[in-house]
């Protein structure tokens, strides 16, 4: 199996460029706009994290791309290639793993592994039963009963087990507890080292798949708000901190994502590199400049702050 894997990974490898292009995709339901004119390419033997709120539209591109829905009428889309709709080539050569997924019946483990056995030439059983083995799940439970965190532990243990040229994870770590969630995560990169491929993790927490991940793709309303590498994404901003007077003469001509105005300290968040003129001038202002965490850019950059909403409650 492990040769098959390695034929078909390094076949698909030499054939495409991105393992998904899209260009001005659309989808909506009914009157309701879920993706808009997205544009934008992934590559080969890369982790990307796809990341929003709940409800950015994460989960429908990920279906999309999965083939299990069809795209808006608008745009144009290839996976490993071609448009996965009812393509069954492109379908045998990726997975879209999700916690919640359901299968028919009290079905044990074991069965479930042989149809993902029959479903994927590249799906190495040994190695799915010798993860599930380690996260002490016994093969002869019925699927039903397991508890949120062990349904995701197998179908994120399943997708990486199948070995196809793109692997796509909705949320896989939900309900898992957090030594599970540390081990997955590990797990996943050695698997990478080995087999690399195309990975794509949906997740609305950034702080977790932060460092596993080469590139993000940030939605927020259906909409891209970034597409990067991560090492851009920690350098694409700064913050800024001390009086507020001082604060509004050093933004005035930049691009300020945030602020937080206080009578003691005053902060604001500027979408822009850090520059050694800009720290230069933070430091004649008496202004005390640092970097910002990619998990606090991504609330920034996704989050519209609805001011004295909350005051009125106390």
């Amino acid at each position: 199996m492990s040769k098959i894997a390695n034929s078909i990974l390094a076949e698909h490898a030499s054939q495409h460029d991105f393992a998904i292009e899209a260009k001005n995709l659309n989808k909506s339901f009914g009157k309701k706009h879920v993706l808009s004119d997205l544009s934008f390419t992934i590559g080969t033997s890369s982790i990307t994290g796809l990341l929003g709120r709940n409800g950015a539209g994460k989960t429908t591109l990920m279906k999309i791309c999965a083939g299990h829905i069809a795209k808006g009428p608008n745009g144009t889309l290839k996976v490993l290639g071609a448009n996965p709709f009812n393509n069954l080539t492109v379908l045998s050569k990726l997975i879209y793993s999700c916690h919640d997924l359901s299968y028919s019946g009290g079905l044990k483990l074991k069965t479930i592994l042989s149809d993902y056995d029959a479903l994927f030439p590249t799906f190495e059983r040994t190695f799915a039963e010798g993860l599930l083995s380690y996260f002490d799940l016994d093969t002869d439970a019925r699927y039903v009963g397991l508890s949120q965190g062990d349904k995701s532990t197998f179908n994120f243990v399943c997708a990486l087990a199948a070995r196809t040229p793109l692997t796509m994870l909705d949320e896989p770590t939900l309900g898992m507890d957090i030594t599970v969630r540390k081990a997955a995560y590990e797990i996943l990169m050695r698997e990478y080292s080995h087999y690399p491929r195309t990975f794509i993790i949906a997740s609305h927490l950034i702080s977790e798949v932060e460092n596993v991940l080469d590139d993000v793709l940030i939605l927020d309303a259906g909409k891209i708000v970034l597409h990067d590498s991560i090492e851009n994404m920690r350098q694409s901003a700064y913050q800024v901190q001390g009086d507020k007077a001082d604060i509004e003469i050093f933004i005035a001509d930049k691009k300020v994502i945030h602020k937080d105005f206080a009578e003691t300290l005053s902060t604001v968040v500027i979408y822009e590199p850090a520059t050694e003129a800009a720290a230069q001038e933070a430091q004649s202002a008496h202004l005390r400049l640092s970097a910002v965490r990619p998990e606090d850019l991504y609330v920034y950059l996704t989050h519209e702050r609805k001011g004295g909403d909350l005051e009125c409650l106390w």
